[in-house]
């Protein structure tokens, strides 16, 4: 076995092992689902920073909510769905892919999409292109090639 076929069964298995690990079973806490929650939702006040980064009251108070329904055994849907019945959907700092605001994230793939769709229509069209010529003058053509290489031809009548 080569070298290199060796380094590349090593690097296979590490990704491996990185995929094995990260997909392996993990008890969430109730502090972690708070925070993720939190990490989700816009404070109110702030407006540019999660409930859980802010320093805000409201912010605190968003906190204390998500923690008292995490501690009732409520689900994360059912905690966000009561967020979004409170605030609507821009309470949400990414929004969802599935509401009208999941428009936004489709923008830039259109924008993307028209502008290397243009890009190849203009190095198409900017590429000479190369048509067969008419018979005819293929035709006419080789009759000019065979008169010029006759010309060209050395005279050999035998006075060397």
């Amino acid at each position: 076995m080569t070298r290199e076929r060796a380094l590349i069964l090593v690097a296979l298995f590490a990704i491996l092992g990185a995929v094995a690990w990260s997909v392996r079973p993990n008890e969430v806490t109730a502090e972690g689902r708070v925070d993720r929650i939190t990490s989700e939702l816009r404070c109110v006040t702030c407006q540019g920073l999660s409930v859980k980064d802010s320093l805000a009251p409201s912010a605190r108070q968003m906190r204390d909510i998500v923690a008292q329904r995490v501690a009732e055994g409520r689900t994360d849907e059912e905690i966000r769905a009561e967020f979004r019945a409170s605030y609507g959907d821009w309470v949400f700092l990414s929004p969802s892919a599935t509401s009208w605001a999941g428009l936004m994230w489709l923008v830039p793939l259109v924008a993307f999409a028209a502008g290397l769709a243009v890009a190849l229509a203009r190095i198409r069209s900017a590429a000479p292109s190369v048509a067969a010529p008419p018979a005819h003058e293929v035709a006419a053509l080789r009759e000019r090639v065979a008169r010029e290489e006759a010309l060209d031809l050395p005279q050999t009548d035998g006075a060397e």
